[in-house]
């Protein structure tokens, strides 16, 4: 019997059922071939999304071991623990170092960091002890990473946006605390003083070196534009907003609503999807940048373990990346295969964390 693995999902050992096949539908790895490690890590450098596999145990349940990588961990903590000084000193007593930034920066981090689907994994497995914005700036700036390379950018563009990502939410350090996490809905003055977030952070990397780069600041002061002119704090339309600012817009709203906040709980990646189709169609967000994120994302959920709306919880084992609005595979912990396509009752509520796992 065959069944379809997701590449993140499969493991040295397993039987190729079916011929595994490059663009050009060249073999790459013939059926009956028991997969390596190496093979593996290769395929993950390629457009292969899932792959068919002689399944020996039928009835076997999802593993859970190995959810967290620690050299990832330490990595990512090495980097908040810089980012979160950074912005202190620059916020408290306007003291900024380019050198500093070229530690955080330090290829071997970000190499680490944006190293495709298991970043993904990595940042929803985790627990997230400290501050929230720090974090969240550091989401975006892994995911900015990871655009980047979708998009075929330079090393130097992709540079560029991950710093643009890191520090796009700075502003919010000069907005009371009380005011960004009140319980309930903001007053229309609390709701103006959060908005002036993007300018704040745009004045205050103004006074750095990094002003001389237009990509990143631009991307900093409009990443609340939409492209029909109803963001913030310009109002400006697609053609006069930047590609970082109309990339950063996408992430910042992916990672805002995926995590755990203050004053909300953390939503199923497939409703933020849902959500940030509708605005794709609506004209607010970039139809290009939006629809591949969405695609490259949901590839790279495969994996993760999930918590579904019966109170069960279950591994994703199987996305169709065709389809911007597809829903995946469940495997539940007993070893039964929800399709969520088919099984409308059943939704995910969210991604768990390691721990919760």
């Amino acid at each position: 019997m065959l069944k379809v693995y997701a590449v993140e999902s499969l493991r040295a050992g397993m039987i190729v059922g079916r011929d595994i096949v490059d663009e050009q539908g060249n073999s790459l790895i013939s059926t009956g071939t028991a997969l390596t490690k190496e093979m593996i890590y290769g395929l993950l450098d390629r457009p292969i999304f899932s792959v068919y596999v002689e399944d020996q145990e039928s009835t076997a349940v999802p593993s859970k071991e190995n959810l967290l990588d620690d050299s990832y961990l330490r990595c990512y903590e090495a980097v908040y623990q810089r980012l979160h000084a950074m912005f202190v000193g620059l916020v408290e007593r306007g003291e900024f170092s380019a050198n500093d930034l070229q530690a955080v920066m330090d290829e071997k981090n970000f190499t680490e960091l944006c190293d495709g689907a298991k970043a993904v994994s990595q940042i929803h497995n985790m627990g997230h002890d400290g501050d929230y914005l720090v974090h969240h700036c550091l989401h975006v700036g892994i995911l900015a990473g990871l655009m980047g390379r979708w998009l075929g950018w330079s090393v130097l563009d992709q540079y560029n946006l991950v710093i643009a990502g890191l520090f796009l939410d700075i502003g919010k350090m000069q907005v009371p605390r009380e005011v960004l996490e009140k319980q309930g809905a903001l007053t229309p003055e609390e709701f103006a003083l959060v908005k002036k977030h993007a300018q704040y952070g745009h004045d205050l990397l103004a006074k750095t070196t990094l002003n001389a780069n237009q990509d990143i600041m631009q991307g900093i002061l409009q990443h609340h534009e939409r492209c029909d002119g109803s963001g913030y704090p310009l109002q400006i339309k697609k053609e006069t907003i930047s590609r970082f600012g109309r990339i950063l817009a996408i992430l910042d709203m992916y990672d805002a609503m995926a995590s755990d906040r203050v004053f909300a709980k953390r939503r199923s990646p497939f409703d933020v999807f849902a959500t940030l189709y509708d605005d794709v169609l609506e004209g607010k967000l970039d139809t290009e940048y939006g629809v591949l994120f969405i695609k490259h994302l949901c590839h790279a959920l495969n994996g993760n373990w999930v918590r579904l709306s019966n109170g069960e919880k279950g591994q994703i084992v199987y996305l169709d990346e065709s389809r911007v609005r597809s829903l995946p595979v469940v495997q539940t912990e007993q070893g039964e295969f929800i399709d969520l396509n088919k099984n409308k009752d059943i939704k995910v509520e969210c991604i768990l964390t390691a721990e919760e796992v």
